[in-house]
């Protein structure tokens, strides 16, 4: 019985690390999860006809497989909801405290993040984001932190060619513009925990933004930040803001999954 029981978490852990194959590539051929997972092409067929079966994945023409994206949406919504509920009283509660915009953000296929929910600033001279909206990594506070985790366990040959791909767009004059600069970046944001940003975006905006973690802290799952005009920023303050954050993203992390 135990013999069956850890053959079945074996199967059920190779499983889970293909279909997390898909979050580096987005076509994948069964000798690429034989290879990755260092299995036979006999037990690669058997974990890809499984994730087809269930409506994970879907077979292209070339050979290679996909992620199905109606069923992989119905996954993501789920998530998404969790998130924004355990987020909202935390948005609330920032709001207050630092008497500034602040959202949250998530990944959006990969080099993209999109805002999911949001608690304004009721003073009539703001800054806001929009709900829905979509951008490309790494533009801006919460551009940057997403891309920082998302390359922090990559090897140093493969984050410097996926950053070298990635358009930098100048926003602003403070945009930044070149793969150089942009490793700085966000290795400064490894280092510190979190990000900064003054105009980068857009005009005259301050971004503050901390990530979220899964509960266990192996993962990002999100980015909270906050967003002030530069006349309302105070240096002295950063710290302040830096630990509200953090602690409004700890409740977070604590309330999903």
């Amino acid at each position: 019985m135990s013999t069956n029981t850890n053959k079945g978490s074996l199967v059920a852990e190779r499983t889970l690390k293909a279909l997390m194959l898909f979050a580096k590539s987005k076509n994948i051929l069964v000798s690429d999860v034989a290879a990755s997972l260092d299995i036979s092409l006999a037990a690669s067929y058997r974990i890809i006809d499984t994730l087809s079966s269930m409506g994970f994945i879907i077979r292209n023409e070339d050979k290679t497989y996909t992620l199905d994206p109606l069923n992989i949406l119905k996954l993501y919504k789920m998530i998404e909801q969790d998130l924004r509920k355990a987020a909202r009283p935390v948005l609330r509660e920032l709001v207050t405290d630092l008497d500034e915009s602040v959202y949250i953000s998530i990944l959006n296929q990969g080099r993209n993040f999109m805002y999911i929910d949001k608690e304004d600033n009721p003073a009539p001279f703001k800054w806001s984001t929009t709900i829905g909206e979509v951008l490309p990594i790494p533009a801006g506070t919460a551009g940057k932190t997403h891309l920082a985790y998302l390359v922090k366990d990559l090897p140093e040959a493969e984050k410097d060619a996926f950053i070298s791909e990635l358009e930098l767009k100048p926003f602003t004059k403070k945009s930044i513009t070149t793969p150089e600069e942009l490793k700085k970046s966000i290795n400064k944001i490894l280092e510190d925990g979190y990000c900064i940003t003054n105009s980068e975006q857009s005009n005259g905006v301050i971004g503050i933004a901390v990530p979220i973690f899964k509960w266990n802290q192996d993962q990002v799952v999100a980015v909270l930040g906050m967003h002030m005009l530069e006349a309302n920023f105070s240096e002295e303050k950063l710290q302040d803001y830096v630990a509200k954050l953090m602690k409004g993203s700890k409740k977070i992390s604590e309330s999903i999954y």
